[in-house]
């Protein structure tokens, strides 16, 4: 079979995927949508040269094909865009507060309305109904936003914002995608959030949303979690009838004592000890370690003989039973957690979300907002794509190469929703080649691939 006899069978098969997702992005980025959610928002009260459609073009496609735009950019473009003559000043006087709360509006009703393809088909679905990770990112802001925008003491970091992520990496479904105050902790945040939580899901933290409240939340509700061991936790371990407390140094010296690769043992939680948890624990190799004290993960901190001891080890805390998931499964499964810290990096260096320039507030509100509704965008295509690909082929798409590639087609993008909407299909589909030649994910030496970890073709 040739080379354009095996494209033209690829289209044929994801035709029914492409024609779903474009009838849903049309549904609900059409102009009527736009239209009323901005009457609601208080933003159109009356008729303007900058509408909420030429509004819309500032936020969501101006920053992608010139960042960080001036206001005398946006005013050439809505020139060359939309025949439309507006000065500076008055742009300048849309990014208001009614602006802010019409891109919002937009983006959550679009985030609700996601377009839902098919799961990936993993060898741990027959377990897990979804298997969703959490994470959050902050970047500095310039000081002049620190009065809307507070962050820490110190040098450069006056101001700071957050962005709060969790999606479930078998569906693509985006569970949550908000902004969020750097000064408050993830536990804290994510804790009112569990209320979505549904049986069967497992639930992938890192470190600092880990609380034992929200690991009880999550098991009330027929859910599993796998979690880093928070050091500041208490541990007990049973011995005949008493529980005494168990100290890392134990772990590592049985570890050392161990031809096995994982110690697993069940421990008690809290100065309490009322919680039982599945703790497994395995030993790093001199090299890891290595790693670890050049990122500095092990600071100097209040108990530097505890830190000494940790450093050399993983260990991980889990509801899920023995028999449902081995250790080096659990092992594997956090590996996954990696995947969200590549999504971070896609959105810094592809998008450039971290990079803001002095401005006022409301305007970094509308541009952030749009950035977020352009990820949702990107990324339902995105899921659509690597869903597709993994069952027929069994391979995945690279979420940084294919943001690359749909930032590089921003402007036809642009004018297909704002002019062309009947031409989304083929765009979609010519889209669907390129990422299926140039954005499929490699696999990189000495690191695990998601395909294995997920088991994901069928292995």
């Amino acid at each position: 079979m040739d080379f354009h006899t095996t494209q033209r069978n690829k289209r044929k098969g994801i035709l029914g995927e492409v024609h779903g997702l474009g009838k849903k992005i049309l549904k609900h980025l059409c102009t009527e949508v736009i239209e009323r959610l901005a009457v609601k928002s208080g933003f159109c009260k009356r008729r303007s040269k900058l509408d909420a459609l030429s509004f819309l073009k500032l936020v969501l496609f101006d920053p992608l094909s010139t960042e960080q735009p001036s206001l005398e950019q946006h005013c050439i473009s809505l020139e060359e865009d939309r025949g439309k003559r507006v000065c500076k000043q008055a742009v300048n006087r849309r990014f208001n507060d009614r602006a802010v709360v019409f891109i919002q509006t937009l983006f959550e009703h679009y985030l609700q309305n996601q377009f839902l393809s098919k799961k990936l088909s993993s060898g741990f679905s027959d377990r897990f109904s979804s298997i969703r990770l959490m994470d959050s990112t902050e970047f500095k802001l310039p000081k002049d936003l620190a009065a809307d925008f507070p962050g820490f003491k110190g040098a450069g970091t006056e101001s700071c914002t957050q962005i709060q992520f969790e999606y479930d990496i078998l569906s693509g479904k985006i569970i949550d995608l908000s902004l969020g105050d750097a000064r408050i902790a993830d536990s804290a945040y994510a804790q009112p959030l569990l209320v979505n939580v549904q049986r069967k899901d497992l639930i992938i933290r890192d470190l600092g949303y880990s609380k034992i409240d929200s690991f009880k939340e999550v098991e009330s509700r027929g859910a599993y979690y796998i979690s880093r061991l928070n050091p500041n936790i208490t541990l007990y371990e049973r011995r005949g009838k008493d529980l005494v407390p168990l100290s890392y140094k134990t772990i590592l010296q049985r570890l050392k004592g161990s031809t096995k690769k994982y110690l697993e043992m069940p421990v008690y939680l809290g100065g309490d000890a009322n919680y039982e948890v599945r703790l497994t624990a395995n030993r790093l190799t001199p090299e890891a370690v290595e790693r670890r004290l050049r990122k500095k993960i092990y600071r100097k901190n209040k108990k530097p003989e505890t830190y000494s001891y940790l450093k050399e080890m993983n260990l991980f805390i889990t509801n899920v039973p023995k028999k449902m998931l081995s250790a080096n499964e659990i092992y594997g499964l956090y590996r996954v957690r990696w995947q969200i810290e590549l999504i971070f990096k896609t959105w810094k260096s592809v998008l450039k979300i971290d990079q803001v320039r002095k401005m006022k507030a409301d305007r970094f509100r509308c541009y952030l907002l749009g950035r977020l509704l352009w990820v949702v965008l990107n990324w339902e295509i995105c899921s659509v794509f690597n869903a597709y690909l993994n069952q027929s082929e069994s391979i995945l798409v690279s979420f940084y190469k294919c943001f690359t590639i749909i930032k590089q087609r921003v402007r036809s993008l642009e004018y297909i929703l704002l002019h062309r909407k009947a031409k989304l299909k083929e765009w979609l589909l010519t889209l669907f080649d390129i990422i299926s030649r140039f954005g499929i994910k490699e696999h990189r030496r000495g690191r695990a691939a998601v395909i294995n970890l997920l088991a994901l073709n069928g292995k």
